[in-house]
């Protein structure tokens, strides 16, 4: 009997990753007005983010059903296997709870779920660790109880590039996005425990990476064994903004490169970048 690993299209992993871990990918929907697309399997990043430059009204997205974990998993605990799946936060999306349900409607112990409480790249970095753990040999029962670790440990910056999809969403108001705009306020987001926490707003992306290193700096984190984890949303020009300068300013383990997908990409709209780790050795 061997763990296979489930996990959601939200984690937004790497296809060589994913091919490498043999990684179970159940993709969520992004849903336009002429068109419902499951999210990297229907509609790449690319048509995905042309598509929402073009449309006014903002896109919806649609959690994984029940009925599709439940196919995913019995096909896996057929083959003798147990299921490792893991998930973004319940407060950003039903995913999780539909994976409850599947669980509970196959009734099987070999079964384990654990919400990552993240996203995109904090999703991305709890699943790697998980496949390391795999790797090892770890049983399924200390391989969960290290994730739990790992997700305490979880740390996750977003610099907001535009608050146009902010406002579409109803996050903010109209006034709040004017003005932010007009300004060129970039809030700096913390992603940690399924909440999203407003730490920063800053004049120009130039000032969020400054902030960003400063925080790493400041919090004393020790990035020199770490696997790190650089984020945007179709903007690769501010993603080698971001690694060039942690590089420069920062002893880095390892970087792995995340293009954030439409269901992410649909709040935080375009021009967005960030960085996730884990603070313990990995």
């Amino acid at each position: 009997m061997s763990i296979k690993i489930v996990t959601d299209s939200t984690c937004d992993l790497p296809e060589d990753f994913i091919d490498k871990y043999d990684i179970q990918v159940v993709p969520l929907s992004v849903n336009f007005d002429d068109n419902s697309y499951l999210d990297g399997i229907e509609i790449s990043n690319k048509e995905f983010y042309e598509k929402l430059k073009n449309s006014e009204k903002l896109p919806t997205t649609s959690q994984v059903n029940p009925g599709e974990f439940v196919k995913v998993f019995n096909k896996i605990l057929d083959k003798g296997d147990e299921v490792l799946g893991i998930f973004l936060a319940k407060e950003f999306s039903g995913t999780f709870p539909s994976a409850k349900i599947a669980k509970d409607i196959i009734k099987s112990n070999s079964i384990n779920l654990i919400d990552s409480r993240g996203v995109t790249g904090s999703l991305a970095a709890i699943v790697l660790a998980a496949a390391d753990l795999v790797n090892k040999g770890l049983s399924i029962e200390n391989i969960k109880l290290r994730l739990e670790e790992h997700i305490r440990n979880s740390k996750s910056l977003i610099i907001i590039d535009t608050l146009e999809y902010l406002v579409k969403g109803g996050r903010i108001s109209k006034a709040q996005g004017t003005i932010g705009s007009v300004l060129s306020l970039k809030p700096i987001l913390k992603i940690e425990d399924g909440k999203l926490e407003t730490l920063a707003k800053v004049r120009g992306r130039k000032k969020g990476i400054k902030w960003m290193i400063d925080w790493v700096k400041d919090n004393k984190f020790d990035l020199s064994d770490k696997r790190v984890f650089i984020l945007d949303t179709d903007d690769p020009e501010f993603h080698e903004s971001i690694k060039k300068a942690l590089l420069e300013n920062l002893e880095i383990g390892s970087i792995v490169d995340i293009e954030v997908g439409a269901v992410v990409g649909t709040h935080g709209g375009p021009g967005c970048g960030g960085l996730c780790f884990i603070n313990e050795k990995i």
